[in-house]
């Protein structure tokens, strides 16, 4: 029963933050707390832009959200996917597994997202923050 009341209160809580990104706009409207490391140190995080990408991908601008996080729109199918499953696992009664990644994915998912943290604070970096 903690389980399933858990995923519902997980539901309902993406949706109210849907609903409420769906409205206001990041960094021009609402309240939007800025990102600690970037507040800290000056650069940019492997997740800034998140919030400005999922506005736009809740608006249907897929291209912008890719923009802002280029490595946030291809995750996204895999981690709605999880959740999903997650969420089916437990609605229904059963008992989620424990992690089933091999550990080489897990360490290549890490290597991509220190390699994309490194790239975007160089000078190379094509897209605007």
């Amino acid at each position: 029963m903690y389980r399933r009341s858990t995923v519902i209160f997980i539901w309902l809580l993406l949706l109210a933050g849907a609903a409420y990104l769906f409205v206001f706009e990041p960094g021009k409207t609402g309240f939007f707390p800025p990102c600690p490391f970037r507040w800290l140190t000056g650069f940019t995080c492997p997740g800034c832009g998140t919030t400005r990408a999922l506005h736009q991908i809740l608006h249907g601008h897929f291209a912008t959200a890719f923009m802002l996080n280029p490595l946030f729109l291809p995750a996204m199918p895999f981690l709605l996917f999880a959740l999903l499953r997650y969420s089916v696992i437990v609605i229904r009664g059963g008992v989620p597994r424990p992690n089933a990644l091999p550990a080489p994915f897990i360490y290549a998912i890490f290597v991509a997202i220190v390699s994309f943290w490194i790239f975007r604070n160089t000078p190379f970096y094509p897209f605007v923050s």
